[in-house]
């Protein structure tokens, strides 16, 4: 048809829509993934995973673009330091490219009296890396056997390093999996809501720095 114009990023997000319904995912999966940047099968995953282990889990979302890349591109290191471009993906030292990450901001576990956080970090204060405790690290583990964009590295709330820690920013969007349910959130003024919502610790200051502590 004249004039129609589609390009190969629509036809591999369109792909992967359609490789996540045959895998499962709801079609409300594959609208939070046209809205967010994640992988329809990966919010599927992380849905029922939050569904089924009683968590609550909060991530940064990566480019929009990135939805066309998840399962062609491996995700985008730890120790990666430049930024995800228009496309989605990212350029590595050694000239590999990835697709930008989930960014994990906290996760917590609802027990009787509410949610009891689990810090996904490493376990002397402030460094970004390191042995995690064993219920986060058993718990990344076994999400990043389903998912096709892993998780990367710990959750950004609990790295108490005021000054390398990135904060919230104008611009970031969020996506909360709150037992069972798939949630986008719009800016850190959103995000800030879900948690006092919740009940939790809210770490980062009005300028969006983080506070330096998780409680």
């Amino acid at each position: 048809m004249v004039g129609l114009q589609v390009s190969i990023g629509e036809i591999l997000a369109d792909q992967r829509e359609s490789a996540a319904a045959r895998a499962g995912a709801s079609a409300q999966d594959i609208r939070v993934a046209r809205e967010t940047g994640f992988d329809p099968e990966d919010v599927m995953t992380l849905r029922q995973a939050s569904g089924a282990r009683n968590l609550l889990l909060f991530f940064r979302c990566p480019n929009l673009a990135a939805r066309s890349l998840h399962g062609l591109l491996p995700a985008k290191t730890a120790v990666t330091e430049a930024k995800s471009g228009p496309s989605g993906a990212v350029q590595g030292a050694q000239g590999h490219l990835m697709v930008s990450d989930y960014d994990i901001m906290s996760c917590w576990r609802q027990e009787a009296a509410g949610f009891r956080k689990i810090p996904v970090t490493a376990t002397t204060p402030g460094a970004k890396y390191g042995a995690w405790p064993a219920e986060a690290r058993d718990l990344v583990r076994g999400l990043n056997r389903r998912l096709l964009t892993r998780i990367q590295h710990g959750a950004q709330d609990d790295w108490l390093d005021p000054v390398r820690n990135r904060g919230v920013k104008p611009g970031d969007e969020y996506l909360a999996f709150r037992l069972g349910v798939a949630e986008p959130l719009h800016g850190p003024e959103a995000l800030q809501r879900a948690y006092l919502t919740n009940g939790l610790f809210w770490p980062y200051l009005p300028n969006g720095a983080h506070c330096g502590r998780t409680a």
